[in-house]
């Protein structure tokens, strides 16, 4: 039996995922969700009409990245070129990331983080890579932290209000400020980087997790009442998505997380789990396919990259043969992944494409996306399938510091 054929009897191969249904079933559950009525999150960010037109040259803002153990500040305007400048940038680790603070702690020590930049600049760009819930006044409420980040008192708070009054307390200026997550600040690292014009905008992180972000109508908002009409910025939390049919080994692997009927597409595809897809699909190959010797031994993807670049693997295999199905297997269940990525990038595409004489942006980030063997190649040609049966075309964007530079870009809403 092949590597294909093994993977096909499992219900795991990238053939078995219909592109069209998915499309679909993807499309029907973004409109659910915009509507209120259950479907994907679609959370607004309440950025509207952000595009270059609305850069301000020369103003300087305060620029924030918090998300994992890193915690990242700099100084960042627009020259007279329109290009993103960056200053004084400096990483610390996240607050609260090596023991537990009370709130005050908290906003205390994010302040303490920027004291340095409070002199150079007043209003405030803060990329905040944990759930919050945005308000019209692009402010958030935080929902929850990881495991590594240690604060609980300050779930429920209002983190742009919180940290503007911690950073009044050392010197007293009034400032404004924009919260955003990640995949918004990607998208928006895009677009400051570049002055090609585009009909559609995506920011697409597939690192640990995967998600997107896309720009919308906000006539088809219609979950939020009383919306101002134009174009705003909104995230998918696509990794919720239940659409895409589960094979043997992903039923497997998912049944040993928290809550295995929760971020089902994130989990049949991201970082931090297709790794264990893969090892459950080694295991059952043990009985029904390698024909020699074999030990399987618990692996990190990063292990399977090394695999796949140069041969060398945690697991053992006695016959030469059954290393290279192996490898096919692996290969297999990138193309797979990378399939049900493309679906989604395409179905937010579709949904946003102003014109088709023009290309689509998809900004891309993530550890995942860019060392993961064959993934890019795999994703890229699903989507060139996928857009150009619908007339369309699509860029992949990329660059240092996104996070930084979309916050900046964010900014450019604030009065």
């Amino acid at each position: 039996m092949t590597a294909l054929e093994f993977l096909k009897l499992h219900n795991q191969s990238a053939e078995q995922i219909d592109e069209k249904a998915s499309i679909e079933h993807f499309s029907s559950e973004m409109q659910a969700g915009l509507q209120g009525n259950g479907g994907l999150p679609m959370i607004p960010t309440y950025l509207m009409d952000v595009d270059r037109s609305k850069i301000i040259k020369g103003s300087k803002r305060i620029l924030i990245d918090a998300g994992g153990t890193n915690f990242r500040s700099a100084i960042g305007y627009f020259d007279g070129k329109g290009e993103v400048v960056l200053e004084d940038l400096k990483k610390t680790t996240m607050p609260a990331s090596d023991r537990e603070l009370t709130k005050e702690e908290f906003y205390a020590q994010i302040a303490k983080n920027i004291e340095r930049l409070l002199l150079k600049a007043n209003d405030v760009g803060f990329c905040f890579s944990y759930p919050v819930e945005m308000g019209a006044d692009v402010d958030g409420e935080v929902g929850k932290f990881s495991k590594e980040v240690k604060a609980p008192e300050v779930v429920g708070t209002r983190v742009g209000k919180e940290t503007l009054a911690a950073c009044k307390q050392l010197d007293g200026v009034d400032r404004k400020i924009v919260i955003l997550n990640d995949t918004v600040a990607t998208l928006l690292g895009g677009m400051a980087n570049t002055n090609e014009r585009f009909s559609a905008y995506l920011g697409y992180i597939y690192g640990t997790g995967t998600n997107v972000c896309y720009i919308e109508d906000t006539a088809r908002i219609t979950k939020v009442a009383d919306l101002p009409r134009g174009r705003m910025l909104v995230n998918t939390e696509c990794g919720t998505f239940k659409g895409f049919v589960q094979g043997d080994f992903d039923r497997t692997a998912i049944a040993r997380t928290d809550d295995p009927n929760r971020q089902l597409f994130e989990k049949m595809t991201s970082g931090k789990y297709l790794s264990e897809i893969m090892y459950e699909a080694l295991r059952a190959a043990e009985k029904e396919v390698f024909v020699g010797k074999v030990t399987i031994k618990p692996f990190a993807l990063r292990d399977v990259s090394q695999f796949l670049t140069d041969g060398n693997f945690t697991c053992e295999f006695e016959k030469e043969e059954d290393k290279a199905v192996a490898a096919e297997i692996c290969t297999e269940l990138v193309r797979r992944a990378a399939k049900m990525g493309a679906i989604v990038n395409s179905s937010l595409a579709i949904a946003s494409c102003s014109d088709k004489s023009l290309p689509v942006a998809i900004v891309c980030e993530g550890t995942t996306f860019n060392k993961l063997p064959r993934y890019r190649q795999f994703f890229e040609e699903y989507l060139k399938a996928i857009l150009g049966e619908h007339g369309m075309s699509y860029k992949i964007l990329q660059g240092e510091d996104f996070n930084l530079v979309g916050t900046l870009m964010a900014t450019m809403v604030l009065k």
